[in-house]
């Protein structure tokens, strides 16, 4: 049918397409600002698991073709010939300290989403992704690593438009970092605002 109930709708699979933008990013080692961006285009899929109480959970994945990140380091994190002069005085080891842009996609097979109705087409959104990103450089700066893994966790309101579509917008506290695969782990916290596109199946 072509009319669905909030209830309903909540417990469908979802195919979405979401856009998302930083305004602000910090380095997760120390909260200090980096003069950055962190942009995204996500494509998600959900599956229903259960029902508690009114809560609709699914599972939750999504992949990123498209990611664009520019970082570098806090200017009290650059090497100075003083603080380290190996990094300081090497050109190719000091330019990973520099602000520039990173290319990257991902995978965030791992996450799930609760859907609370708040009204026939108006629903409250908590969800969670987790995976991993690969950059064509290191982010965000220093010792860190191309490759990362990644946590996101959101706020959204979702309202139904039509039949079987969805609009919504919320919150995303985007982090990521290498474990200390590079030796250090300076690490990234992106405080995100994301669009989100979604056909019900």
């Amino acid at each position: 049918p072509s009319a669905l109930s909030g209830q309903a709708a909540a417990q469908l699979p979802h195919v979405s397409v979401m856009l998302s933008g930083a305004v602000d990013t910090r380095t997760a080692s120390h909260n200090e600002t980096i003069d950055g961006a962190f942009r995204t285009l996500a494509i998600q899929i959900s599956r229903p698991l259960f029902n508690v109480r009114g809560m609709h959970v699914a599972w939750l994945g999504e992949i990123m073709p498209a990611m664009l990140v520019t970082a570098g380091a806090p200017p009290s994190r650059v090497p100075t010939p003083l603080t380290n002069p190996a990094e300081a005085n090497d050109p190719r080891r000091l330019e990973r300290y520099a602000i520039r842009d990173s290319y990257g996609v991902g995978f965030a097979p791992l996450g799930a989403e609760a859907a609370f109705s708040v009204s026939e087409k108006m629903h409250v959104l908590f969800n969670v992704t987790s995976g991993v990103a690969w950059f064509s450089r290191v982010v965000p700066y220093g010792k860190a690593t191309q490759a990362n893994f990644t946590v996101a966790p959101g706020l959204f309101l979702e309202r139904r438009i039509g039949g079987r579509q969805a609009l919504a917008v919320g919150y995303q506290l985007h982090h990521l970092s290498n474990a200390s695969m590079g030796g250090a782990n300076p690490g990234m916290n992106s405080h995100i605002f994301s669009v989100r596109a979604s056909k019900l199946r």
